[in-house]
């Protein structure tokens, strides 16, 4: 009897202790309201949280009576929404660039060049790398050359990214130190000659095989990049990215920092399409963690339009005679279609032109069987004529897009296109009405960061710096349920992990931010103004303004 009553009192209070344990890790959070982002587009005003998972939403005194002993955190006159996503980013590239030569919004040539050249007082690489310039910003709009790069840098080679990626500005020293044959033919790439000169542009794949050979950085280079870069991301409310293109070594480096704890971010990773990752899947199949998920492959069709790489159907108008570059060879692309069909990984290609965007619709039309939920992913998707845009209905695809870059394009769209309207360009809304779902992303570092800046772009076709006098393409904006649904539910979705993420719903995580304006009822011009003020992953603070 001993015996089995010390086994009581052990369990009793071994129980007793578990409650309190479980009690005391309860937090009920109020907020003037509380947006779940559900697909009722429900609202509340209070949140009870435990170890990281949601428990109830809904009103303060029920939130009392089914919980009347834990803790309360109170956010009076703010609102509570799902963690924001982007649907589309580059974070890596981001992080490292804030180490590098920072060329966004130079103003010329010499502006970037002058730029450069104060950075390189303090680089203490062998090569000086840089990103951000943008010749459409320019009063020339046209590429720099060599000239005044070869001048300021005769010996130290330089590599200086377009703010696109697309397009890469090098010197003398940099053609001499790769032994770079600039007469070759690049498939699907470009080295730019005027008069049979090379001018130090490369465009698309002759791009991406000068930035195969620059030496790389070690990670002690630029990690106080990636810490400020992960601090950035949390500032703006974000709590989960789709990495738009990711290599072995980068998983790698992810998965270890995410260990350590030094990476508090969901990542949802496309693995770059190459040989050597498509034998990785074949070895290592996907990977899910709490924080990192690889399951899709990410592929280029074309390049973009800022650079004139993106396929157009027909020429580009302020160059007769050229329709863009196409990327990787139609046949090809459909064999890398049924290779991860058969593997169940998701396929994200990036295009931009309405001929790549009619290439991607119709191929995946023919090999995603019908009625299966491949969420394939269109990424850009941005000029897509009206009758491909009817592909979206016939299979499980989604349009992956970025507002922001609608906006910027805006002052010079109809310059490459003849009409962006007549070629359904930056056409959300009916893309959203065939497909009934889109992701919604900023491309960082090509785009700012913000989450707010998309938001507002998403419903009001604005730039947020206020540089446009009316809306592009207004017709074409998204609702304000549409815009926040975009950046959490649907972006959860194309990510696959909507059963864990994107709304704050029972069982989910409790990934959230609370913010000083309501997104869904304040003034039109005090939207790019609203402010985080909390960032939440799994229930912990990971930002406190």
């Amino acid at each position: 009897m001993k015996r089995l009553f010390l086994i009581f009192l052990i369990v009793f209070f071994s129980q007793f202790t578990l409650s309190a344990q479980n009690q005391s890790n309860r937090v009920i959070y109020t907020a003037e309201k509380i947006y779940l982002a559900d697909t009722g587009f429900t609202t509340a005003t209070a949140m009870v949280v435990e170890n990281g998972v949601i428990l109830y939403t809904g009103n303060v005194r029920t939130a009392d009576s089914l919980y009347p002993t834990i803790p309360k955190m109170e956010f009076p006159g703010k609102f509570i929404y799902p963690g924001f996503i982007d649907a589309h980013c580059h974070f890596l590239a981001y992080s490292k660039g804030l180490t590098e030569v920072d060329l966004v919004g130079c103003k010329s040539e010499a502006d970037a060049v002058k730029r450069a050249k104060k950075f390189s007082k303090k680089n203490t690489l062998p090569w000086l790398i840089g990103r951000g310039w943008d010749q459409n910003d320019w009063v020339t709009k046209s590429y720099p050359g060599m000239a005044l790069l070869d001048k300021a840098f005769p010996n130290t080679p330089v590599c200086l990214s377009r703010i696109d990626g697309h397009a890469v500005w090098i010197n003398s020293a940099a053609v001499k130190a790769l032994n770079l044959n600039t007469e070759s033919v690049i498939p699907g790439g470009e080295f730019v000659k005027v008069n049979g000169k090379f001018q130090g542009i490369c465009i698309d794949n002759a791009a991406d095989l000068v930035k195969s050979q620059l030496p790389k950085a070690p990670f002690s280079a630029w990690e106080k990049g990636l810490a400020t870069g992960l601090k950035n991301c949390h500032a703006q409310g974000l709590t989960q990215i789709a990495e738009a293109g990711i290599s072995q070594d980068d998983i790698t480096l992810i998965k270890d920092l995410q260990k350590q704890g030094k990476l508090d971010l969901r990542i949802y990773g496309m693995l770059s399409l190459s040989d050597e990752n498509l034998g990785y899947i074949s070895q290592n199949g996907m990977i899910y963690t709490d924080l990192f998920t690889m399951r899709s492959v990410k592929m280029y069709l074309d390049g973009a339009l800022g650079s004139r790489g993106a396929l157009l159907k027909g020429d580009y108008c302020d160059q007769l005679g050229h329709k863009g570059l196409q990327i990787i060879d139609e046949a090809k692309f459909e064999m890398y279609q049924v290779y991860l069909l058969n593997k169940g990984f998701q396929v994200c290609v990036h295009a931009i032109g309405d001929s790549a965007n009619a290439i991607a619709l119709r191929t995946f039309q023919k090999n995603i069987p019908e009625g299966y939920d491949a969420r394939w992913r269109i990424e850009h998707a941005q000029i897509v004529n009206a009758k491909d845009q009817k592909i979206f209905a016939k299979r499980s695809i989604i349009p992956s897009v970025q507002p922001t870059h609608a906006t910027s394009d805006a002052p010079w769209a109809d310059e490459r296109l003849c009409g962006t309207v007549a070629k359904g360009g930056y056409a959300y809304q009916n893309l959203l009405s065939q497909a009934k779902v889109i992701a919604l992303g900023t491309d960082f570092p090509v785009e700012g960061i913000s989450p707010i800046n998309t938001f507002y772009a998403a419903t009001q076709r604005m730039d947020a710096a206020g540089k446009l006098e009316r809306p592009f393409i207004g017709e074409q904006a998204l609702s304000r349920k549409q815009a926040m649904w975009g950046m959490t539910l649907w972006a959860a979705y194309a990510n696959f992990d909507e059963t864990r993420t994107g709304s704050l719903e029972a069982g989910k995580m409790a990934d959230f931010i609370v913010m000083d304006t309501d997104l869904m009822t304040v003034a039109t011009e005090k939207i790019p103004k609203a402010k985080v003020w909390h960032t939440y992953i799994g229930g912990q603070a990971v930002f406190e303004r």
